[in-house]
C-alpha cells in the first residue's frame, strides 16, 4: 500500500467529506469501520478526472447488512460531496473477492480507526 496521502487527487474538503460520510453511515447501520483506502486513478497525480474508488475495511463480522451500508455510504457521500461517481468496496474479512486485496496493494490509506 502506498502511503503518500499528499499525492492523491482528493481535495481536503473531499477527504473530510468522505470521512464524515463513513462515520455517519457506520453509525446509522451499526457497522464499525477500521480503515478507509482510496485506490484507482485518484492515487495517480499524473491522471485527470475519474471516479473515486474507496475500500472501506470493517470490523470482522461487523457487516450484517452490506446492501444497507452500501446505500447509506452512497447517500452520505452525496450529502457531503454532491453528486460524484464513487465505487465502493466493503470488506469485513469474510468475503472471498479479490477486490479488497487489490485495493490494499495499490491504494493509499486515508484513515485508520484501529
Amino acid at each position: 500500500m502506498k502511503t503518500a496521502v499528499a499525492n492523491i487527487r482528493l481535495t481536503p474538503r473531499e477527504r473530510d467529506g468522505i470521512r464524515a460520510a463513513v462515520q455517519r453511515a457506520c453509525r446509522e447501520t451499526g457497522a464499525v469501520w477500521r480503515r478507509v483506502v482510496v485506490f484507482g486513478s485518484r492515487t495517480d497525480p499524473d491522471r485527470r478526472g475519474g471516479d473515486i474508488d474507496l475500500l472501506i475495511e470493517l470490523k470482522p463480522g461487523g457487516m450484517a447488512d452490506a446492501f444497507r451500508l452500501n446505500q447509506r455510504l452512497r447517500l452520505a457521500i452525496e450529502d457531503e460531496l454532491g453528486e460524484q461517481r464513487v465505487d465502493l468496496v466493503l470488506d469485513d474479512g469474510t468475503t472471498e473477492s479479490v477486490f479488497p486485496t487489490l485495493a490494499r496493494e495499490t491504494g493509499v490509506e486515508l484513515w485508520s480507526n484501529t
